[in-house]
């Protein structure tokens, strides 16, 4: 009985894995087989192409969402749901936690950047909040848009939970953190898309965008077990590290700045998880996350 459980386990995960990466493919090459101009497109850009360009970045959640209430039993929808939508005080310590690692991350890219004789930021963004404090809740939409809810429902509220082991956490985070830079593979076609930039910087420099969506798995795999399995601390960690280290806050940022961000990154995300991982905090933490993962129920 535990053989089949542990079967049907694999199976799902595999599905999922399989329609996320396939409908998303599908729906974001789509524009460029039917010959659309992509030269602009983006989530908020409201061309036509971005119709099939959004519809393919949200897969991650939409199929967790559809697995989870076809498969999983009333509490465990109920665990999801209540781990995506309800903060507690633990997701308030990891949400401020993201906040710090950010913007240390931000502040040293743009040291080693000014070594190389770049120019300052431009922080257009935090400009335009103290102009207008309502820009805030415009950043805020689209920064919770823009990735963490169209994305981590899937890849932490479902994937990582489904392949939750605190003996293998590592592997886990870095095999999850590969499949979801792979996932990005259609926006280094679209030239509006930061992994395009870096890609025509450097082709190396484009890959490491893989590189360094592992070590950020890491770092969210970190955050999932200090906030107890929640997903909710995660959209803000996804939305700081797209609106700040690379986004609209702190832009226009030196082409420097861009080829120095993604090294820097992976190395802080790194040395992150090394220093937490091995805190007694966080060793309970894992062992009270290893605990709660067994609320998951399927029918």
């Amino acid at each position: 009985m535990q053989l089949k459980n542990e079967d049907k386990n694999k199976n799902l995960t595999i599905l999922f894995l399989i329609l996320t990466i396939a409908l998303t493919w599908l729906f974001q090459f789509m524009p460029m087989i039917i010959g659309l101009d992509i030269q602009n497109t983006s989530i908020s850009s409201f061309d036509f192409a971005s119709l099939f360009f959004t519809i393919g970045g949200v897969m991650p959640t939409l199929i967790a969402v559809i697995f989870v209430l076809i498969f999983y039993t009333k509490e465990g929808i109920k665990d999801f749901m209540k781990r995506c939508f309800v903060p507690d005080r633990e997701c308030a310590l990891a949400i401020l936690i993201s906040l710090g690692l950010v913007c240390f991350e931000s502040f040293v890219t743009q040291m080693l950047a000014k070594l190389f004789g770049a120019e300052n930021l431009g922080f257009e963004g935090l400009k335009l909040i103290v102009k207008n404090p309502l820009y805030f809740f415009y950043f805020l939409f689209w920064g919770i848009i823009s990735g963490p809810f169209s994305e981590e429902f899937g890849w932490r509220g479902f994937l990582t939970d489904r392949l939750f082991d605190k003996t293998t956490l590592v592997r886990m985070s870095l095999f999850i953190g590969f499949i979801w830079g792979l996932w990005h593979l259609p926006l280094y076609f679209y030239p509006a898309q930061i992994q395009h930039e870096w890609f025509m910087i450097n082709p190396f420099l484009g890959l490491s965008f893989i590189v360094s969506c592992m070590s950020a798995a890491l770092v969210y795999s970190t955050i999932y077990v200090i906030s107890k399995r929640k997903v909710f601390p995660i959209f803000f960690l996804h939305m700081f590290k797209n609106i700040i280290l690379t986004g609209a806050m702190i832009y226009p940022f030196s082409k420097t700045y861009s080829i120095v961000v993604l090294p820097v990154e992976i190395v802080i995300d790194v040395l992150f998880y090394v220093i937490i991982s091995h805190t007694k905090f966080f060793k309970s933490r894992l062992n009270e996350c290893y605990m709660l993962s067994g609320l998951r129920q399927e029918k």
